[in-house]
C-alpha cells in the first residue's frame, strides 16, 4: 500500500525533474572579499562597490514573467569576517510610494528592495531582509511550508541588521549589513540560494533577479539563484544573545469592582546558537504585552475562529512544529501555550525550544513550556518534539509528538493529559509546480481507545494558468488536541446546554484559471471554483458550500471581485443566530451574492468595498464591510473600517444587526518610533476595545513599550470593564 501511494508522486518527481528550473546555474553571483570598513549610509563609495561582481537584468516577477524589468536594478554583493554586505541602485522615475516608516510592514505596498537567503540550500527555511525608500526594515523567515498556522514569509520573526537608503539623481540606493551571527548558516559552504527582488510601485511591478513564475512568490525558495563564496564564512563561535525586561503595570476590572493593582516584573529570553543551523531558545517568565492586539471578526458559524500566532518566541522556525494537519485543523497550535479560550493571559513559568537543521537533511524542534496554576486550575507542561526529513529534493517526511500534561504542586497528573503522534508525508515537486500530503494522526485520551485518528491528503497543481487541488479529512469522533486546533468537530447542543463531539469527512475542490490580456488597464482575468462538503456519522451530507468567482485584477492596483456562493447546511442541533427562537434542526440550501471592490492602493486615498446579499436559512442576510484609508507620506496612516451583518430570519426566529467597527491610526515619527492606535466596537461580542502603542527601538533588537488597553461593555448601560497600561523595558545584547 505505501509504495502505490508514493508511485504516484515519484512519478510526478520524475516528470518535473526534467523540467527543474535551473536558476542555480544559469543566476550566479560572486562575492568579493573586503577588509576595509563599509559604512552603512547609503552612499556607495566604498572601494569594494566598484570592483564587485554585478547582478543586473531583472526580470518581470508581476504582472507577467516574460520580459525584462522596465526598470534598471543593480545589486553587488561583499563580505569581511562578521556581515554580508548588499548594495543595490533601484533607477526609475522618483515619484515614491511610501506607506509607512514602520518596522515589518508590507513592502510589496511600498517602492522597496529586499534580499532572499537560502544558506542552507534546502529550498525549505531561509531568510529575507528589505527596506523601503523610506527606510524601514522588514525581516522575515522564508519556509516552503503548507501549514496551517504558518506563513511562508513570517515578518514577526525579528533579527539584528543594519540598513541606510538614500535617494540620488539616478533614484535611489539600498544598503545592508547582515550580521553572521543573525542567521544560521552550513559550516563549509560556498553555495548559498540568493534572490533579489524590488517592488516598482510606479509601474505596478515585482522584479526578481533569478526568474519567478508569475504564479509564485518572489520569495519562493525554489526559484534561487547561486551567492558563491571563494571561501566559505566562518561561525562566529558560540552565538549567544540575551534579552532581559522589566515592565511596570497598572490594572483595575470594574466588572468585578476590583480595586486598581499595581505590579512589576521582569524576565527575559536567551538565545543559544548550539551550531550554525541549529538554536536553543530559553525564556523566563516570558511577557507579551506588546504584542499586537487580536484583530476582532464576527463570527456567523456554529464552530471556533482562530487568531494567528503573534508572539515572537514561539515564532522562529515555527513551521517546524506547525506545518501539520490540514486547514484549519492541526495537531500543534501555539497560542494553547500562554493563552485561554478568549486569548486571555496564562502565565508561563519558563519555556525552552531547540530547533534548527541538524545537516542538509534533517531537520529537528523540540519544544517545552510550564504554566503557572492557581486555585481554579492547575499548570500544564506543554511539550512538542518534531522531526523532518528531505526526501525527493524538495519533499519532506516528518513526525510530531505532542503532549498536555497537568502538574498539581510539582506531581505529573496520570490521568489529566492530551497527546498527540503524527506521521506526514509533504511532498513538493523540483519545479514547485506540484504539491500533496498524506498523514496520519492518533490522539491519546484517559479511557479514549477508539474513533481517535485524523487522517489527511491532498494532492494540488500549481501552474502559470491553470491551478487544481484537491483534499480530503477523515476526522474520528473522539479525535482530541490539547496542544492543537480543532475547528469543527465540537457541535454545541443549546437544548442540553452541553458539547457534542461528531467527527467528519470533509472534501475540498479549488479549480482555477487566469489569463494575463496585452492590455493597459486589465492585466489578469481569474475565474475559479470552490467547493468544500462535509459528511457526518454514516456518512449523512452535514454541509456543501459551492463558490463561482470571477476577477479583474487592473495595472493600478484596483481590483473587481465577483463571487456566487450556494451553501446547503443540515443543522444536527438547533441554531441560536438572534436573542429570539433558534433555528430548528433541518436542511437548509440558500445562495448569496458577493461583490468586492478596491480603488488604486497606491493613492493617498483609497477605498476597499465588500457586499454580501442573498438568502440565509430561513430569511435573507445583508454583509457590508468597508475601510477607508489615507496616508500621509510617509509619516501617517489611517483607516476607518466596519463591517455590518443584518440578518432578517423572519418569524419565531427575529432579526439582528451586529455592527464591527474599527478605526486604526499610525503614526511613525522615524523609522524607530512609532505610535499606533487601534480601536474595535464589536456588538456581537458586547465589547469597545481601545489597544494604544508606542514603541521606540532605542537600539537594535532593543525596544521601549508604552501600551494602553481598555474594554467597555456595548449592550445596555455603555461602562468599563477592564483597564491597563503597561510599561515595559528590554535591551538585547550579544556575548
Amino acid at each position: 500500500m505505501r509504495r502505490l501511494f508514493l508511485l504516484p508522486f515519484l512519478l510526478i518527481h520524475t516528470l518535473t525533474g526534467l523540467a527543474q528550473t535551473g536558476n542555480r546555474n544559469d543566476f550566479q553571483l560572486t562575492l568579493s572579499n573586503t577588509q576595509k570598513e563599509v559604512r552603512i549610509d547609503g552612499v556607495l563609495d566604498e572601494e569594494i562597490w566598484s570592483t564587485a561582481q554585478s547582478a543586473e537584468n531583472f526580470w518581470l516577477n508581476a504582472p507577467s514573467d516574460n520580459a525584462l524589468a522596465t526598470n534598471t536594478t543593480i545589486v553587488k554583493v561583499a563580505y569581511d569576517d562578521k556581515h554580508l554586505y548588499i548594495a543595490a541602485l533601484m533607477k526609475g522615475p522618483r515619484k515614491y510610494i511610501i506607506q509607512s516608516l514602520k518596522r515589518d510592514g508590507d513592502l510589496e505596498a511600498s517602492d522597496a528592495f529586499s534580499v532572499v537567503l537560502d544558506p542552507v540550500g534546502q529550498k525549505a527555511l531561509g531568510y529575507m531582509f528589505g527596506v523601503n525608500v523610506g527606510g524601514a526594515q522588514t525581516e522575515a523567515m522564508v519556509s516552503a511550508a503548507q501549514g496551517v498556522f504558518v506563513q511562508s514569509v513570517d515578518n514577526s520573526w525579528d533579527a539584528r541588521w543594519y540598513s541606510a537608503v538614500k535617494q540620488n539623481e539616478e533614484g535611489w540606493v539600498a544598503e545592508m549589513a547582515i550580521p553572521f551571527k543573525s542567521i544560521r548558516f552550513k559550516k563549509g559552504a560556498t553555495n548559498w540560494g540568493i534572490n533579489f527582488w524590488r517592488s516598482d510601485r510606479q509601474a505596478n511591478e515585482r522584479h526578481v533577479w533569478a526568474k519567478v513564475p508569475v504564479q509564485f512568490s518572489p520569495t519562493d525558495l525554489g526559484f534561487t539563484g547561486s551567492l558563491l563564496w571563494e571561501v566559505a564564512p566562518e561561525p562566529t563561535g558560540m552565538n549567544i544573545s540575551l534579552t532581559p525586561y522589566a515592565l511596570s503595570s497598572v490594572a483595575r476590572d470594574f466588572q468585578n469592582n476590583i480595586a486598581p493593582t499595581r505590579d512589576f516584573d521582569f524576565g527575559g529570553e536567551a538565545k543559544v546558537g548550539l551550531s550554525p543551523t541549529l538554536n536553543l531558545d530559553l525564556t523566563v517568565n516570558p511577557d507579551f504585552s506588546q504584542t499586537d492586539v487580536d484583530q476582532q471578526v464576527t463570527n456567523l458559524s456554529r464552530f471556533s475562529i482562530f487568531f494567528p500566532e503573534r508572539r515572537q518566541f514561539f515564532l522562529e522556525n515555527a513551521d517546524v512544529f506547525t506545518n501539520f494537519g490540514a486547514f484549519p485543523d492541526a495537531p500543534f497550535f501555539s497560542r494553547r501555550i500562554g493563552l485561554d479560550a478568549t486569548g486571555s493571559k496564562v502565565p508561563i513559568t519558563y519555556g525552552a525550544r531547540l530547533s534548527g537543521n541538524l545537516d542538509r537533511n534533517w531537520r529537528i524542534g523540540v519544544l517545552n513550556a510550564q504554566t503557572k496554576g492557581d486555585t481554579l486550575l492547575p499548570g500544564q507542561n506543554y511539550t512538542a518534539a518534531a522531526l523532518h526529513r528531505r526526501v525527493l529534493k524538495r519533499s519532506t517526511i516528518r513526525a510530531l509528538v505532542v503532549n498536555r500534561q497537568s502538574v498539581t504542586e510539582g506531581e505529573f497528573s496520570s490521568t489529566d493529559y492530551g497527546r498527540n503522534a503524527t506521521l506526514e508525508f509533504e511532498y513538493i515537486s523540483n519545479d514547485g509546480k506540484w504539491v500533496g500530503k498524506a498523514g496520519y494522526n492518533h490522539a491519546f485520551k484517559e479511557n479514549v481507545t477508539t474513533d481517535n485518528q485524523f487522517i489527511v491528503g491532498s494532492m494540488g497543481y500549481n501552474g502559470r494558468k491553470f491551478q487544481a487541488n484537491y483534499g480530503l479529512q477523515i476526522m474520528g469522533d473522539n479525535y482530541t488536541a490539547d496542544m492543537g486546533f480543532v475547528g469543527r468537530l465540537n457541535n454545541y447542543d443549546p437544548i442540553n446546554k452541553v458539547i457534542v463531539p461528531i467527527g467528519y469527512t470533509k472534501s475540498s475542490t479549488n479549480i482555477d484559471y487566469s489569463w494575463f490580456p496585452q492590455n493597459k488597464k486589465v492585466i489578469r482575468h481569474w475565474m475559479g471554483l470552490e467547493n468544500y462538503v462535509h459528511w457526518v456519522r454514516n456518512g449523512t451530507l452535514n454541509e456543501s458550500y459551492t463558490r463561482l468567482r470571477y476577477f479583474f485584477f487592473f495595472r493600478n492596483t484596483s481590483q473587481l471581485r465577483f463571487r456566487v456562493n450556494n451553501n446547503f447546511v443540515s443543522l444536527l442541533f438547533p441554531f441560536q443566530l438572534t436573542s429570539e427562537s433558534p433555528l430548528p434542526v433541518g436542511d437548509y440550501n440558500f445562495t448569496e451574492y458577493n461583490i468586492q471592490f478596491n480603488t488604486d492602493l497606491r493613492r493617498k486615498l483609497n477605498l476597499e468595498l465588500f457586499a454580501v446579499s442573498g438568502a440565509y436559512y430561513t430569511g435573507n442576510k445583508t454583509t457590508l464591510r468597508s475601510t477607508l484609508n489615507y496616508r500621509v507620506q510617509p509619516w501617517g496612516n489611517f483607516a476607518m473600517g466596519f463591517e455590518m451583518n443584518d440578518i432578517r430570519l423572519g418569524d419565531p426566529y427575529g432579526s439582528t444587526r451586529l455592527w464591527l467597527i474599527n478605526p486604526k491610526f499610525e503614526v511613525n515619527f522615524t523609522n524607530n518610533l512609532f505610535w499606533t492606535t487601534f480601536l474595535q466596537y464589536n456588538t456581537q461580542a458586547d465589547n469597545f476595545n481601545i489597544n494604544s502603542r508606542i514603541q521606540w527601538r532605542y537600539r537594535p533588537m532593543s525596544d521601549l513599550f508604552l501600551v494602553y488597553t481598555d474594554n467597555y461593555l456595548t449592550e445596555g448601560t455603555f461602562g468599563p470593564k477592564n483597564r491597563s497600561i503597561v510599561l515595559k523595558f528590554n535591551y538585547f545584547f550579544q556575548l
